[in-house]
């Protein structure tokens, strides 16, 4: 009962931030739903290729400066303006070029849908850092709210196409989270572990590091759509997109507030983080082993509800599945490796996973000149992909509770 009462105000500290976040998220994830369930195979190809080509573009405009704002608060302006400039040039670049390689509908989709998600996230980590969660939330989830909205009002009746209710969702969305950070300056002296940022220059050498690692975790969140888009047909993505809806996706949810939450509590309190890894260590790995088999069960469940018949074989649905538990493992040795590594070990362990997430591409046609089915061959190369970069990250983790140990002695 005592244990249960110390819970109490941290249950009401995450509470608001939590509720907020999975409103954004949760809208989203509703929007992805009814693509998936009332389009046709070229509509969903367009969404999931359109979504997977956004997120990963969007690091390359954000360059780890996104990053960089939680490592070094108290370089916050100077970061927050240099991720804007970076913000409009790479937009412009990369929509030229995903136009061109017939990744997006249009220059002007891939410019406002890259710099839309780029300034969202970046407002996300400056409120964030601020120590802002639930605003940051709030900002972070805006257009999400409003692509949901508009795809309920006018996609369902085809009277707008998925790329204009984006468009629209981003631009709305600027002028709400303009009023959040306007409504929501620093309050109190920042905690930092850091402080070497002190040009534009030291920005982009220690930002680098931080992009090297976001790239491939991008990568490995989102490329699997891309690499069926390549290798496969519109029917393929279709298919691959509402599997991993129901298999994947809500994993992933999970795993984006556990994300902010746990590298929050890593910043302000590392060696309670340890203490409770040491001590809830099998149990956490026990959790997430009989968490495989409930995902499998409720995606079908959910795939019943949802496209009125169960689609997706076994084996595509067991891998997605257990990615998904493969990724919410991950979680801690991000936490630590965004927060507490030094600059060495952090460009050494982004280089490395850089080179996991490039094997997503390479297994994927590997697998599937051996015979494979393009989603089956993409998926099995995504759960090999990240259960490489998790024991990379793992081993970390280890060292640093070593470390920590025998300085306490």
């Amino acid at each position: 009962m005592t244990n249960i009462l110390k819970l109490i105000p941290i249950i009401k500290k995450f509470v608001p931030s939590a509720f907020v976040f999975l409103f954004g998220v949760g809208a989203l994830y509703l929007a992805d739903l009814t693509i998936a369930a009332s389009g046709d195979d070229e509509s969903i190809a367009l969404w999931a290729t359109l979504k997977s080509f956004m997120m990963i573009a969007s690091t390359f405009a954000l360059f780890g400066i996104n990053q960089l704002l939680v490592r070094e608060p108290k370089a916050m302006h100077l970061l927050t303006r240099i991720g804007i400039i970076n913000i409009l040039y790479v937009s412009l670049i990369l929509g030229i070029a995903g136009a061109y390689f017939n990744l997006i509908p249009s220059i002007l989709v891939g410019i406002v849908a890259i710099a839309g998600f780029s300034f969202s996230n970046l407002a996300f980590q400056w409120l964030r850092s601020n120590l802002q969660v639930t605003t940051a939330y709030l900002a972070n989830g805006s257009w999400r709210v409003l692509f949901l909205l508009g795809i309920l009002l006018f996609f369902l009746d085809d009277k707008v196409d998925i790329d204009t209710i984006l468009i629209g969702s981003f631009i709305v969305s600027s002028f709400i989270i303009a009023w959040l950070i306007i409504q929501n300056h620093p309050k109190k002296e920042l905690i930092s572990l850091h402080d070497d940022i002190q040009s534009i220059k030291d920005i982009y050498l220690i930002g680098s590091s931080y992009f090297l690692a976001a790239i491939s975790l991008s990568i490995a969140t989102h490329g699997e759509n891309l690499v069926v888009h390549q290798i496969g047909t519109a029917n393929d993505v279709a298919q691959y997109f509402r599997a991993s809806v129901v298999f994947l996706f809500p994993g992933m949810i999970l795993n984006q507030y556990l994300a902010t939450v746990i590298g929050l509590a890593v910043r302000e309190q590392e060696a309670r983080v340890l203490k409770n890894i040491r001590r809830y260590l099998w149990k956490g790995l026990a959790g997430l082993l009989l968490m495989w088999p409930i995902l499998i069960a409720s995606g079908y469940m959910l795939e019943v509800l949802v496209y009125d018949e169960i689609s997706t074989p076994i084996i595509l649905a067991a891998l997605l599945a257990l990615a998904s538990s493969v990724r919410l493992l991950y979680i801690l040795p991000s936490s630590f490796i965004g927060v507490v590594a030094s600059r060495h070990i952090l460009f050494n362990t982004s280089v490395i996973y850089l080179i996991c997430a490039f094997l997503l591409p390479l297994l994927s046609i590997l697998f599937h000149f051996l015979g494979l089915a393009v989603v089956i061959s993409v998926a099995l190369a995504n759960l090999i992909s990240w259960s490489l970069r998790c024991a990379v990250g793992a081993g970390l983790v280890y060292r640093r509770l070593a470390t920590v140990t025998l300085e306490n002695k």
